[in-house]
């Protein structure tokens, strides 16, 4: 029988070969959510039923997240490497992590930072590609998407500038100005990006719009923040004016 995944980033749930198995509800998309992340070890009943109502939770909770967990573990049932464990502190799901986009996502990026530039953006663009929207999408409320999504969506951004900086030093330009610039425009406060859509503009021929780029994000750092840009993009900005750019590192 083909093996099942587990998916977080983006629409919350088990699929089997391209085809979605459940589960139905935002609660239960909540449930799995949180015994994933939790993966191999217990998620307590309370954390769950703070995933799910906050700090008031209703008379019925507990019994409603025995009846989220008992579908999960409908859909579940034919697939004998994967558990879902019992236990007085509440639940635990045991699987493979390679079953489950994020833990290969950390993976691949973890990969990534020790090898060349050439295979790091292929692990990278690898580990990228495994996003199918926002994370955490479906499940009930916003504890999870507020506490845990934020941090998820934080390592994806990281990835991204990686594999853009890993594009630049193989001398991939366009491509990185293509992956760069959408990312500039929506996080015009993220000075890595800035500085390597500078990088990759300035190589490419367009001093000009590279300095854009810079006066820009300062802009924003001080309309927003208050704050004047850090080294790195200060560093950037005058490897641009001196005409003698090499490619940014750091964050």
């Amino acid at each position: 029988m083909s093996q099942i995944e587990f998916r977080l980033l983006g629409p919350v749930g088990v699929w089997r070969e391209g085809a979605p198995l459940g589960p139905t509800t935002p609660q239960q998309c909540s449930i799995l959510a949180m015994l994933l992340l939790d993966m191999n070890r217990v998620t307590s009943m309370e954390r769950m039923l703070q995933a799910l109502w906050g700090e008031r939770p209703t008379e019925s909770a507990r019994n409603a997240v025995q009846g989220y967990v008992s579908k999960l573990r409908r859909i579940l049932a034919p697939f004998p490497e994967v558990e879902i464990t019992t236990s007085p502190q509440g639940y635990s799901l045991k699987a493979n992590k390679e079953q489950v986009d994020l833990y290969r996502f950390r993976r691949l990026t973890g990969i990534a930072q020790d090898t060349h530039a050439a295979h790091a953006s292929e692990l990278l663009l690898e580990a990228l590609e495994l996003w199918q929207g926002p994370a955490l999408t479906g499940v009930a409320g916003q504890w999870l998407p507020c506490r845990i999504g934020v941090h998820m969506e934080e390592e994806r951004l990281s990835a991204l500038e990686e594999y853009a900086a890993a594009l630049i030093e193989v001398g991939r330009l366009h491509e990185a100005v293509v992956e760069l610039m959408p990312l500039a425009v929506e996080h015009p406060l993220r000075e890595r990006a800035a500085s390597l859509l500078m990088a990759a503009l300035h190589r490419s021929g367009r001093r000009a719009d590279a300095l854009t780029v810079f006066h820009d994000t300062r802009h924003h750092l001080v309309r927003e923040l208050g704050v004047e840009p850090g080294s790195v993009l200060l560093r950037t900005h005058q490897q641009v004016l001196r005409d003698r750019l090499e490619a940014p590192h750091g964050s």
